[in-house]
């Protein structure tokens, strides 16, 4: 069993539409509709128990205002670790506010599993490819569009992963600091 964090920005429908659009055609085996578009701000695992992640999440939470954010942008992000390339849509507005809400939340009980060698980059995952010049011509084709989709941040989710197993939500936090 593994535990996550994420962010679930309420956006327009229309907004939503899209990227649910994009996330289903471009999806691969990562994605779970029932958590749906989100921004991961703490990466899978098993360091802590529920009560202390959740105990943890309502202290960040409590200190931690709502994020006004604005994704302007998409890119392509090669995982280092296959050979696929992943579609991220990217905040303009926000971003630093999500950078430290990742940086607060990786403290405490998640402070050991804090992965300094990969950069935190923070995105919505509209996809993901087998093959990076194709990634980018998606990248390009949707930069032309003129994205701007206006999003808020008002609470973080703590979710259990289990194998074989939906997800399931343990706690849900509004951001009010």
């Amino acid at each position: 069993m593994s535990l996550v964090v994420l962010g679930r920005p309420s956006m327009a429908a229309a907004d939503r539409a899209w990227i649910d659009a994009l996330r289903d055609r471009h999806r691969g085996a990562i994605f779970d509709r029932a958590i749906g578009a989100h921004v991961t701000l703490v990466f899978p695992t098993e360091v802590a128990d529920p009560t202390t992640a959740t105990s943890h999440l309502a202290t960040v939470a409590a200190e931690t205002a709502p994020i006004d954010l604005s994704f302007r942008a998409a890119m392509p992000w090669l995982d280092r670790y296959s050979d696929e390339t992943y579609i991220y849509l990217v905040p303009d507005a926000g971003n630093g506010a999500l950078i430290r809400l990742h940086d607060y939340l990786y403290s405490g009980p998640f402070s050991d599993v804090l992965r300094l060698d990969l950069p935190y980059v923070p995105h919505i995952t509209l996809g993901r490819i087998g093959e990076a010049k194709i990634a980018k011509a998606l990248v390009d084709d949707l930069n032309a569009q003129d994205i701007d989709i206006k999003a808020r941040l008002d609470t973080v989710e703590l979710f259990r992963l289990a194998e074989g197993e939906a997800p399931r939500r343990l706690a849900e936090v509004a951001l009010r600091g």
